[in-house]
């Protein structure tokens, strides 16, 4: 991919202080990171996606400073630190699978929030269209159909769906996100043949299992694109969450929110909750509401 004339290199792999970085001259080399460089913001630290400034340094090159992001996607960590995955990409795919595991609106619900409060366009991937009958694909359809999410649904096993969707992404970098057995490894596979020999790289260079190497990794994928793969969760929180903020992080919810009786409705039990009444009259769906009540008792 062509970078920006302001940068020197895109980092498209990390494990701890060491990152591997594509200069401009589409060239790669490794590099030691200085630490937490991130500009404007104490404590960040380099990740895949980022642009940075680098220089050779008594034989090795050295990450000298990272540009500031034009987006993020963050997840809260165990401690409950704030832990940047990627950052700088075009699009994150959202990745559920309709059986096999079926994926709940809840996990969904929580990718997407990371994406829209990170400023990347989000797009809905439904996985394993062969193993449904259109029931649940029909659900999520509905469930999603209040506010702008482009949805696609794909099959690894037999292709349906996988032109279309490689349609979107024959320009910039595209994101995929998910949990634990949605199909991510597959999609890569059918998106990029022999991927799968590219993993064994991964872990030579890192001298790790590819899992506990980086939060993802940067593939390219067409002469103006290129992909980031991360790791499947089993579980996933979006951090910075806050009462304050939530209704603005679901579009439909927002959406009759004003109509609301007060102004600090919480769309439970207040009198006049114009959120509810669009639930009950099936304008706004009950599972998207269901999932807000979960991440609001969470915060408290």
């Amino acid at each position: 991919m062509i970078l920006p004339p302001e940068s020197k290199a895109r980092v498209i792999m990390v494990a701890g202080k060491r990152c591997r970085l594509e200069l401009n001259d589409a060239s790669r080399v490794d590099a030691i990171s200085r630490g937490k460089l991130y500009e404007g913001e104490e404590g960040g630290e380099v990740v895949v996606g980022d642009l940075v400034r680098t220089e050779p340094h008594h034989g090795n090159w050295m990450v000298e400073s990272v540009l500031p992001r034009r987006n993020e996607f963050v997840r809260e960590g165990l401690r409950k630190e704030r832990q940047v995955l990627f950052a700088n990409v075009d699009r994150v795919l959202i990745l559920a699978s309709l059986r096999q595991p079926e994926t709940k609106i809840a996990s969904v619900d929580r990718f997407l929030i990371a994406a829209l409060k990170g400023n990347a366009p989000p797009i809905l991937v439904l996985t394993k269209t062969d193993l449904d009958d259109v029931t649940r694909e029909n659900e999520m359809q509905q469930t999603y159909r209040s506010f702008d999410l482009p949805v696609c649904a794909i099959s690894n096993v037999t292709g349906e769906g996988i032109e279309a969707l490689a349609a979107k992404l024959t320009e910039g970098i595209s994101a995929l996100v998910g949990n634990s057995g949605v199909g991510k490894t597959s999609l890569l596979n059918r998106l990029v043949p022999g991927i799968d020999l590219r993993v064994n790289d991964v872990s030579a260079w890192s001298g790790k299992g590819v899992h506990t190497t980086t939060a993802a990794r940067l593939i390219p994928y067409r002469e103006n694109a290129a992909l980031v793969d991360t790791a499947g969760m089993k579980s996933f929180v979006p951090y910075g969450l806050a009462r304050e903020n939530l209704d603005e992080l679901f579009p439909d919810i927002a959406r009759f929110a004003p109509e609301c009786r007060f102004r600090d409705c919480r769309h439970q039990t207040e009198p006049g909750c114009a959120v509810r009444t669009a639930a009950e009259n099936g304008n706004l769906a009950g599972e998207r509401l269901r999932s807000y009540y979960r991440l609001f008792e969470e915060m408290a």
